[in-house]
């Protein structure tokens, strides 16, 4: 079963620019540059808070450059840690679907898994850097909202983690997020899926762009320097919009941070919002 959030990789055309525009932001830091043989790309890794956020630049053909030539820029793959990444990761293959070993770790393509590029990482603290704190979550546009639950769920291992289920009449979709842990003051960590019901929306324009088979369409993270993320987007160029929910959030546009969606919040406001098994509604 999924542990945490830990991760995400994007696909860029220039590795070293988006790094310079992500740290302006966040002020994140570099903590490796090299070459990821399986991906033929250039890899740069920051520390992104306590968590870690890849930028994959395409060297030639391959899973990152077949992606950008589809316009997909952006979410390449979601990265999740937990104490047996390997098991994890043989189920996955004994599903069918294609993993590759770097390491300690393992890389599903997103071309092989509906869109959703996996990363698999043994449990590791980190020290933070930067702004925001972790990542708590990574939301997946599917078709059908009940059979792509059931699915990730079997896949990952999710079948007796919490699920609440909610509708979004402002974005114009139906959701469920699967919680990795569903008491109060626990970490956020979870999976959320959209099913757009409005297709001229944002959800339902980024499903069709996939041409109806889904893929990562955004990622959450949460930081007690919510207003200095903030201002520090704004001071940088602007592509900050506030939550239209009466909530302490901000949307940060793709534009400024190379295709990634990313909603920044505080922490206490959603763990107070957070369902429990008693009680299964996000509020």
């Amino acid at each position: 079963m999924l542990q945490q959030t830990d991760r995400l990789a994007l696909a860029v055309p220039d590795a070293a620019k988006s790094a310079a525009d992500l740290n302006a932001i966040f002020d994140s830091v570099v903590i490796d540059d090299s070459v990821d043989a399986d991906a033929n790309a250039r890899r740069i890794t920051l520390q992104w808070g306590f968590d870690q956020l890849e930028l994959f630049e395409p060297l030639g053909d391959g899973p990152v450059a077949e992606f950008i030539e589809e316009g997909k820029r952006g979410l390449f793959a979601g990265g999740f840690a937990l104490d047996d990444p390997g098991h994890l990761a043989g189920k996955i293959a004994d599903a069918g679907i294609p993993v590759t070993q770097q390491g300690d770790r393992y890389m599903v393509f997103p071309k092989d898994l509906r869109g959703t590029g996996v990363i698999l990482s043994p449990m590791q603290e980190n020290e933070k850097a930067g702004m925001n704190d972790r990542i708590w979550q990574i939301t997946y546009t599917v078709p059908n909202l009940e059979e792509g639950v059931e699915f990730y769920g079997e896949l990952f291992g999710l079948q007796d983690a919490l699920t609440s289920y909610y509708t979004s009449q402002v974005w114009g979709y139906r959701g469920a997020i699967t919680w990795f842990h569903s008491q109060k003051g626990a970490g956020l960590d979870s999976l959320e899926f959209l099913d757009p019901y409005e297709h001229d929306k944002a959800a339902g324009r980024f499903l069709a762009k996939t041409e109806g088979i889904g893929g990562i369409y955004m990622s959450c993270v949460h930081s007690d320097e919510l207003s200095a993320i903030h201002e520090r987007v704004e001071a940088t160029g602007g592509g900050w919009q506030p939550s239209p929910n009466k909530v302490s959030t901000g949307f940060i546009h793709p534009r400024r941070t190379s295709g990634l969606l990313v909603a920044v919040c505080k922490y206490e406001e959603f763990d107070a919002r957070r369902p429990t098994p008693d009680s299964d509604t996000f509020r």
